[in-house]
C-alpha cells in the first residue's frame, strides 16, 4: 500500500534506517521530483508532555538545519508534522555513501580521503558557526558524486550546541556523549576523525564483533594505528580520536593538515613513543555517571571467572531447544561465542534462539567484571534509545529481567512486512546479561506474528534462565 505524506510526498522505497529513525524515497507530485523524507523516532517512554517537547524540538532544529547553506551540505526543505510525528525533507543525493564505497571497493588512498575531509570539514564549520551540531557524522551520512564530491547528509536531526542527548552511532559518538556530558564541535571532529579512519583503512577503528563492546573500545582504548594514511594524515586521525575534547586539533589546524595530506606522498605513520609513568604518578579522570573514561594500568586488578568464552552451544541443553522451538532444530555456529537454532519454514527460518557470549579482560585499570559492567550499562543505554515506533518497526521500552544473572534486561522488537495488509510481521524477544566479566544476550526471533506477544517474551527469558544456570553450574 502506497503512503502519501501530506497529500504530496509519495513513499516509494526505504533507504535505510538508524536509531534516529528511517529514510525514504519519496516523490514530490506537487513540484515532479523525488526527494529524501526522514520519519523520526519518538522515544515511547515519553508522555504527553515531553512528546509535545520532544516534537517542537525536532521541528525546531529541523528549521534550523534548513539554513544551513554549503556545497557539502544535503538541503533541509521542509518539515511535517503527520499523525504527531515529524517527517523531514531533504535534498535526494545521488552520489553513494562512503561506507558503501569502502565495503564494495575497499581502503581510499590517502590523498582522496583528505580531500573527503575538507569537503565534511566545510560543512560542519558551517554549521558550527550557526551554534548547530551535526551529531552523527559517519561514512554512512557521507556521499560521493561520480567525480569525487563530498556531501554530508542528515543534517535534519542536528541539535543545538551543548545538548546532552540526539542521535549518534556506535564507533562514531565521542566519549564525552558516551558518558552523558555536553557536546561541542569537538564531538563532530570525533566522528570526522573516525569516519576518515575508515576511509583510508577500511574498517573503523573501534570495530569489535558486540555492538557493547563499541562503545567500551571507544572510552578505554587507542585504535589501531592507521598504518595506510602515511604519516602527516595518520597522526591527524589519531589526534581527531583523542579522548578529551580539549586535546583536539581545532577546525583551522584540521584544515592545515587535511590540505597538507592532499599534497604529500603517503610514507608509513609511525605511532609516537609512549611513555611509562611510575604507579606513584598515574592518574584517573572521571566523567559522567562515575563512568571511568581516562586511567593508567593499575597492578592487581580483578580478572573475573572466566578465562575464556565457554561454548555457547553447550548452554542450552538440544531437548529444552526443540521444546521452546517446536521442532527440529539446525544448529550453526556462526562465529565463536555464538550458537542459533533454527527451524525451518520452507526455505527460510520460521523459528530460531540465538546465545552469544563474551568474556573481557581488564582495561585501563578497570578489573574484567567491571569492564562487562560498563559494557553491559552502555548496551542498556544504547537500547534505551532505540525505544519507540519508525513506520513498520516498533522498538519497545526495555524491562529488567531479575534472578538472571548479576543483571539482566528484555526488550522486543516487531516489524510487520512490508507487503502485509493485516500487520503481519516478525519479531525478536532479546534478553542482555552479565555475570563477573562476561557479558552475553539470548534472541528469539518468530515469524508470521502480529505483535511480539507474551508466549515469545517468555520464550526468550527462560532461554535466558537456562543460559544463567549453566554459567553459574
Amino acid at each position: 500500500m502506497e503512503y502519501v505524506l501530506a497529500g504530496r510526498y509519495r513513499l516509494a522505497e526505504r533507504l535505510g534506517e538508524g536509531g534516529a529513525g528511517t529514510v525514504w524515497r519519496a516523490r514530490d507530485d506537487r513540484l515532479g521530483r523525488d526527494v529524501a523524507v526522514k520519519q523520526l523516532r519518538i522515544p515511547q517512554e515519553l508522555d504527553e508532555t515531553g512528546r509535545r517537547a520532544f516534537v517542537d524540538q525536532a521541528i525546531h532544529e529541523a528549521r534550523s538545519a534548513g539554513r544551513l547553506r554549503d556545497p557539502a551540505i544535503v538541503l533541509v526543505h521542509d518539515v511535517v508534522l503527520e499523525q504527531g510525528h515529524p517527517w523531514i525533507i531533504m535534498d535526494l543525493a545521488n552520489g553513494r555513501s562512503l561506507d558503501k564505497i569502502v565495503k564494495e571497493s575497499g581502503p581510499l588512498p590517502p590523498h582522496i580521503v583528505a580531500r573527503i575531509g575538507l569537503q565534511v570539514l566545510s560543512a560542519l564549520e558551517v554549521a558550527h558557526a550557526h551554534g548547530i551540531l551535526h551529531q552523527d557524522v559517519k561514512p554512512a551520512n557521507i556521499l560521493l558524486d561520480a567525480d569525487g564530491t563530498a556531501m554530508l547528509t542528515d543534517f535534519g536531526v542536528a541539535a543545538p550546541m551543548g545538548g546532552v542527548g540526539g542521535g549518534g552511532s556506535p564507533g562514531y559518538m565521542p566519549p564525552e556523549r558516551l558518558n552523558g556530558l555536553p557536546a561541542g564541535p569537538a564531538s563532530d571532529l570525533f566522528a570526522l576523525g573516525a569516519s576518515l579512519y575508515t576511509a583510508v583503512e577500511g574498517r573503523a577503528p573501534f570495530h569489535r564483533e558486540m555492538q557493547a563492546a563499541v562503545a567500551a573500545a571507544v572510552l578505554l582504548h587507542d585504535p589501531p594505528p592507521p598504518l595506510r594514511a602515511g604519516r602527516e594524515l595518520g597522526r591527524l586521525i589519531l589526534d581527531l580520536l583523542a579522548k578529551d575534547p580539549n586535546r583536539r586539533p581545532l577546525p583551522h589546524e584540521v584544515r592545515q593538515r587535511l590540505s597538507g595530506s592532499q599534497n604529500t606522498a603517503p610514507t608509513a605513520y609511525r605511532p609516537r613513543r609512549k611513555w611509562k609513568l611510575p604507579a606513584a604518578l598515574a592518574a584517573v579522570a572521571l566523567a559522567g555517571g562515575g563512568a571511568l573514561v581516562y586511567a593508567f594500568a593499575v597492578p592487581h586488578v580483578e580478572q573475573g571467572r572466566f578465562a575464556a568464552a565457554p561454548d555457547a552451544c553447550a548452554l542450552l541443553p538440544e531437548a529444552q531447544v526443540r521444546a521452546m522451538l517446536g521442532g527440529d532444530a539446525r544448529r550453526e555456529t556462526p562465529r565463536q561465542g555464538e550458537c542459533v537454532w533454527k527451524v525451518w519454514q520452507g526455505s527460510r527460518p520460521g523459528r530460531s534462539i540465538s546465545v552469544r557470549v563474551a568474556t573481557h579482560a581488564p582495561q585501563g585499570g578497570h578489573g574484567g567484571p567491571e569492564v562487562a559492567k560498563l559494557l553491559f550499562d552502555n548496551d542498556r543505554a544504547a537500547a534505551s534509545a532505540a525505544n519507540g515506533t519508525s513506520f513498520r518497526k516498533t522498538v519497545s521500552a526495555v524491562r529488567d529481567v531479575p534472578g538472571v544473572g548479576e543483571a539482566a534486561y528484555a526488550q522486543d522488537t516487531f516489524e510487520t512486512y512490508a507487503t502485509s495488509d493485516d500487520g503481519t510481521g516478525r519479531a525478536w524477544c532479546r534478553v542482555a546479561l552479565r555475570g563477573s566479566n562476561l557479558t552475553g544476550e539470548i534472541v528469539y526471533h518468530v515469524v508470521e506474528v502480529k505483535k511480539a506477544d507474551a508466549d515469545a517474551q517468555r520464550t526468550a527469558v527462560t532461554a535466558a534462565e537456562q543460559v544463567a544456570a549453566s554459567l553459574n553450574g
